[in-house]
């Protein structure tokens, strides 16, 4: 199985990995970056860029499927009239399928109506490390946080000798650290559910992952998906 990822930075990447090796319980998948291509950040006004690029659309097809990931953060910067999300946000879906329907219109709608079952979306409130806060923080309030993400798990990352902060993410190392619980599939289902943010994404991934014929399904994530009136082949 191919997967392709198109984010916003090398730690993006590492996360989203470590999260597909816990979904499938195999923690020897690889993905594909097809962004960036080096270890600096990209950036959101990049990666809108790359998303038009003929190389993105040319790989797409050939993929099982491909993992778009931006951070909204930033999302007022766009100029797309988009109202970022704060603490007293109680309901995610309008504000996300905002920033889905950005990230269509720069690839196309024809191009994605035409493979929008391999396109997949990771889109982050507000920052990745918020996806990480399930894993690494011990109090409630910190697992659900989706705001001031970055500033918490830096906390964390001192307290295991350690910062996010260093030149060039250390290769990625220290974010491989911190979503290597991801791995861990019951591990995932259980604590991914703490974060709204990361459980939105990962229930729809479930979604359009659940017709897969791939031998890594595990148990839970198979009664998972029953729970939820889906079905997996055998």
């Amino acid at each position: 199985m191919r997967f392709l990822i198109a984010g916003e930075g090398l730690t993006d990447f590492i996360v989203l990995q470590n999260l597909l090796r816990g979904f499938f319980n195999d923690k020897n998948l690889s993905a594909t970056r097809l962004l960036p291509k080096d270890k600096e950040p990209v950036g959101w006004g990049n990666l809108f860029n790359y998303l038009t690029a003929e190389e993105f659309k040319q790989a797409v097809p050939f993929s099982d499927y491909t993992i778009v990931q931006i951070d909204t953060g930033t999302s007022q910067e766009w100029k797309k009239d988009i109202t970022s999300i704060d603490s007293k946000t109680t309901d995610l879906i309008p504000f996300i399928e905002a920033i889905k329907t950005v990230l269509i219109n720069k690839m196309g709608f024809d191009f994605y109506n035409e493979n929008k079952d391999k396109i997949l979306f990771a889109i982050c409130v507000h920052d990745i490390e918020c996806w990480l806060l399930p894993f690494n923080a011990t109090l409630p309030a910190h697992q659900k946080k989706m705001v001031g993400c970055v500033n918490a798990i830096e906390k964390l990352a001192n307290e295991k000798g350690f910062s996010i902060n260093e030149k060039n993410y250390a290769g990625g190392k220290h974010y491989d650290i911190l979503s290597k619980p991801m791995r861990g599939n019951g591990e995932l289902i259980t604590k991914g559910k703490l974060n709204e943010s990361l459980s939105f994404s990962f229930m729809n991934y479930q979604k359009s992952l659940k017709k897969i014929d791939n031998p890594h399904f595990s148990i839970p994530i198979r009664e998972t998906l029953q729970a939820n009136n889906l079905s997996v082949q055998a």
